[in-house]
Formats: C-alpha cells, sequence, structure tokens
C-alpha cells in the first residue's frame, strides 16, 4: 500500500486508487436480498453481485461461510479459532488490507469489519457509500462470477469482546449498567411492526437509535461525523457510557456500533442473537 492501512472508512476515491494494489483483499458482503444498479426487482444477493459488482471485488458470503451454520440462529458468529480460518478460506491473512461493501444496506460490511475486529484484525475498512455511490458516481463496474482469492495463511486471533450474550443484557434490564440501543426502524421499535417469532417490541429499557438514520439518502455515504457526535449526543450517549446495540439478528446493530468507533467510543458492543435470540423465548419481556 502506498499509504497507511484503512481502519474504518475508505472513500471511492481512495478505492478507485488502490483496486491494483496487491495486499487488497474487497468483498461485497451482502446477504438476503438485493437490487442491482438499475434494478427493480430484489434478487438473490449473489445473484446482483453477478450482475454488477466493483472491478477486482469478490463475494463474501457471510451466511454461509462467517456464521455457525450449526447454531438455532442465522448470523451466528463462529468461535475466533474457527473464524480466523473462514477468514483465511476466504484470502484474509496477516498481510492483507480488507475492504468490504454491500449493494444494499451498511449492516452487511459492518457485520464484517465488526466479526474482524472482534478478532484483533485492524487492517479492515468499509467502503463509505458502497456500491450505490460507486455507481453514482460513473465509476466501473463488473459483472460475472468471480473466483474466491488464494487461500491465506490464517492470522491470529486475539479476542476484543465486542459482542454481548443473553445474561449479559437480561442482566442490564434487571439492573441496569449499560444502555440499550435499538437499531432497527422506528416501527419495530415501538412495536407497530412484528419482529422475529411474531412478537412486537423492544427490549426493556431501551432506545431508538435506527441504523437507517446514520446513513445520508443522497449518496448512500454516512453522514459528517460532526453530526452524527450530535445525534447519539441528543440520545445521552457520550464516550463513557457503556453501549449495547442489538437489532433483529446483529447485522444492523453493527453500524450503530461501527459509527460510535468512529466517534472514538471504546465502551460498545453488539448483543450477538439481538431479538432473534431474545424474543425466542416468550418468558422474555418486551416492550411495546
Amino acid at each position: 500500500m502506498t499509504e497507511p492501512a484503512p481502519s474504518l472508512l475508505v472513500s471511492t476515491q481512495w478505492l478507485a486508487e488502490h483496486l491494483a494494489d496487491p495486499e487488497l483483499r474487497l468483498f461485497d458482503a451482502t446477504a438476503g436480498a438485493a437490487l442491482a444498479p438499475g434494478g427493480s426487482q430484489a434478487e438473490p444477493a449473489r445473484a446482483v453481485f453477478e450482475k454488477a459488482h466493483i472491478p477486482g471485488a469478490r463475494y463474501l458470503d457471510l451466511k454461509n461461510d462467517l456464521s455457525d451454520t450449526s447454531a438455532a440462529l442465522d448470523f451466528t458468529r463462529l468461535p475466533p479459532e474457527a473464524a480466523a480460518a473462514a477468514f483465511a478460506r476466504a484470502g484474509v491473512g496477516p498481510g492483507a488490507v480488507v475492504v468490504v461493501y454491500s449493494t444494499s444496506t451498511y449492516g452487511w460490511a459492518t457485520r464484517v469489519w465488526w466479526l474482524l475486529n472482534d478478532l484483533g484484525f485492524r487492517r479492515v475498512a468499509v467502503l463509505d457509500g458502497g456500491l450505490a455511490k460507486w455507481v453514482k458516481e460513473g465509476r466501473p463496474t463488473a459483472n460475472g462470477a468471480q473466483p474466491p482469492y488464494p487461500p491465506a495463511p490464517a492470522f491470529t486471533p486475539v479476542a476484543q469482546r465486542l459482542f454481548a450474550d443473553l445474561p449479559e443484557v437480561a442482566a442490564v434490564v434487571e439492573a441496569g449498567g449499560a444502555t440499550l440501543v435499538n437499531a432497527l426502524s422506528p416501527d419495530h421499535f415501538s412495536g407497530a411492526v412484528a419482529g422475529p417469532h411474531g412478537r412486537s417490541g423492544r427490549i426493556p429499557g431501551s432506545i431508538s437509535l435506527p441504523a437507517g438514520s446514520l446513513v445520508a439518502a443522497a449518496d448512500n455515504s454516512l453522514k459528517p461525523l460532526e453530526v452524527l457526535k450530535a445525534e447519539f449526543a441528543a440520545k445521552g450517549i457520550s464516550p463513557e457510557t457503556d453501549v449495547i446495540a442489538y437489532c433483529g439478528s446483529g447485522i444492523a446493530a453493527t453500524l450503530d456500533g461501527f459509527v460510535l468507533k468512529a466517534l472514538g467510543h471504546d465502551r460498545v458492543r453488539v448483543y450477538d442473537g439481538s431479538l432473534s435470540e431474545w424474543s425466542k423465548d416468550p418468558q422474555r419481556p418486551l416492550e411495546a
């Protein structure tokens, strides 16, 4: 690399200037359904990748290759050694510089960022604006299936405890000690729209900070950091606040966590099971 390795956000211009760098590992991590540029109907994310992706990018299967498929919940994170091995199979080794983007919501990209940072891997950044901004700027795209990067030696994971589990969240509900941040839409937060397992509402005591509200509609870039800082501060969140962010499956919540990290907050975690785990147990309370 001709510049220091990125650690949070990179611009479309930065990426365009570094596409040929041999250390770069560029991934589209979109899961579920997405729209191809100019499309009108959602399709499976891998099919959308094959229709249009940033030149040199590979598709990273977050659900099947980077999650524990034996777990009861989708997108459950792998144990550290298994996670490092999965990333190595995708071509991410100790010397790689990873840039990840999405063709839909940011959460897919920030989930990969969060997973790598939880393992102590810092040479990873999210593309500001994702594919939408890249295409809006008239930059070139490629199509077709792409072979994976060559497997790399696995890096040694160093656990960072960026995730919270159910007992920790239950303890907060019972006794406080952290701010629970719901990253879903206002309708999900209020209970107007049913969540996982047909139950509506939020974990008791939560505040609402929808992940979608952190993004500028004009070009899909994140809002300026000073604006985001003010929005979190208005909710009572300072760098001294212990935060646990959650959503439906631990995806959208990583954008809230990512923004807080970009703002210099160190005391933030993501509830991995989120409402998919919490609402599965009818004895767990929900507010609406």
